[in-house]
C-alpha cells in the first residue's frame, strides 16, 4: 500500500450564531478496507496525533466484506482513536453487506462473495465497547468552541448502491430514514455515497462527509476520476470539494482499496477539515 497523503479542506460556517469562537479541526477517515500503515497503522495514528483535531467522523467502508473478512485493523485503529478523540461513525457498503449477511446468511452479494454476520456483530460490538458514536439513522449533539453541532449518520439501503443503476435518492427519503433536520445547529451528515448529494443539500445538510469512489481509482489531468467501483466513467463527486448552493460536501479519496486493487495519479487520503 502506497503512503498517504494529507488533503486540508477550510469549512467556512457562514451564520454567526452558528460560527465557532475559534477555529478548529476534524478528521474524515474514509474507506481504509483494512489497510494499515505501519505496524496496527502508527504512521497513520502519528499523522492523526499531529493534527489533534477535536473529533474524528468516519465515513464508512472501514473493512471489506470478503466471504471472511478481515478486520483487525479497523478494530485497532478505532481502539487507539477512542483513547483520545471523540469518533462519529455510519457504515458504508460494505458494513451494511456484512449485516445484511446476518439476516439472509444464504444470499449471495456482488462479486459472489456471501458474508457471514457474525463477523459484523463481533467488529460492532467491538468498536462500541471502545466508546465509537455509532450512528445508524441516527444523530448525537455537541458543541465544539461553544459552535452547536449535529451529526447525523445515513446508512442507505444497498439498492441505491448499484453498479450500474441504483435507485434515486429524493429529499422525502432521507427524511424517512432520519427526520427532519435541526436548524439551530450545524448540521453535519455522514453519507458513504456521494452520488446523491442534492438530496442530501435538499434536505438541510450544511456539511456532507463521504468517500465510496475511492477518487476515481484512475485519475487524469483537468479530467479527474476515470472511474468509480461501481463500473461507472467520470463520476461527478470523484474526490474534493463541492457546493450546492450553502452546502458543501466533501469526498475523500479513501484510505485502502478492494476490488481494483489499483491507484493512479491518486494516493491514499486523510482529509483534515478546518472550521472556521
Amino acid at each position: 500500500m502506497p503512503d498517504f497523503k494529507v488533503t486540508k479542506y477550510r469549512i467556512r460556517v457562514g451564520e454567526e450564531h452558528r460560527r465557532p469562537d475559534a477555529p478548529f479541526s476534524a478528521v474524515l477517515l474514509a474507506d481504509l478496507h483494512n489497510a494499515s500503515y505501519g505496524e496496527n497503522n502508527s504512521r497513520l495514528l502519528s499523522e492523526i496525533r499531529n493534527i489533534n483535531p477535536e473529533i474524528v467522523l468516519v465515513a464508512g467502508d472501514m473493512l471489506t466484506s470478503t466471504k471472511v473478512p478481515q478486520m483487525d485493523a479497523a478494530i485497532a485503529l478505532m481502539n487507539e482513536l477512542t483513547r483520545k478523540y471523540p469518533v462519529y461513525y455510519v457504515n458504508g457498503n460494505h458494513e451494511s453487506r456484512l449485516r445484511e449477511s446476518n439476516e439472509a446468511p444464504q444470499k449471495q452479494y456482488e462479486n459472489n462473495i456471501e458474508a457471514s454476520g457474525e463477523y459484523y456483530e463481533k467488529y460492532m460490538s467491538a468498536i462500541c465497547s471502545y466508546g465509537v458514536h455509532f450512528l445508524e439513522n441516527t444523530s448525537e449533539t455537541l458543541e465544539i468552541q461553544h459552535m452547536p453541532i449535529r451529526v447525523w449518520g445515513l446508512e442507505l439501503p444497498l439498492e441505491y448502491y448499484g453498479h450500474f443503476h441504483s435507485e434515486q435518492l429524493t429529499e422525502e427519503k432521507i427524511e424517512e430514514l432520519l427526520g427532519k433536520p435541526d436548524t439551530a445547529a450545524y448540521q453535519i451528515l455522514l453519507a458513504h455515497n456521494p452520488c446523491h448529494f442534492e438530496a442530501y443539500a435538499a434536505w438541510g445538510a450544511d456539511l456532507t462527509l463521504s468517500g465510496h469512489l475511492h477518487g476515481g481509482i484512475i485519475r487524469l489531468p483537468l479530467l479527474g476520476g476515470v472511474v468509480s467501483p461501481q463500473c461507472r466513467l467520470f463520476p461527478k463527486y470523484d474526490r474534493g470539494l463541492f457546493s450546492e448552493g450553502d452546502a458543501k460536501l466533501v469526498v475523500s479519496a479513501g484510505l485502502g482499496s478492494h476490488t481494483i486493487n489499483i491507484r493512479i495519479n491518486n494516493p491514499p487520503e486523510l482529509v483534515v477539515l478546518d472550521f472556521v
